[in-house]
């Protein structure tokens, strides 16, 4: 078994992201690095859209669905 390690030359190439930034971050960056895009959002729009999904509440958990006495109508 083997285990896949980069070069440094292979990884001097790309900007360094912060070990600070979140799972998330990290994948998003590498995500648009892969793509040939922009390493960073500069869009005021879509940053502003980006927060408001970020910022929206999760439910704790899952719905469940109501137990029924019988056969559905």
């Amino acid at each position: 078994m083997s285990i896949h390690t980069e070069t440094p030359a292979a990884t001097s190439a790309a900007p360094a992201t912060s070990l600070a930034a979140t799972l998330g971050a990290r994948l998003a960056d590498a995500s648009r690095r892969a793509q040939g895009l922009a390493t960073a959002v500069n869009d005021p729009a879509v940053l502003a859209e980006l927060r408001g999904l970020c910022a929206t509440p999760r439910p704790m958990r899952a719905p469940v669905a109501e137990k029924r006495e019988g056969p559905a109508p």
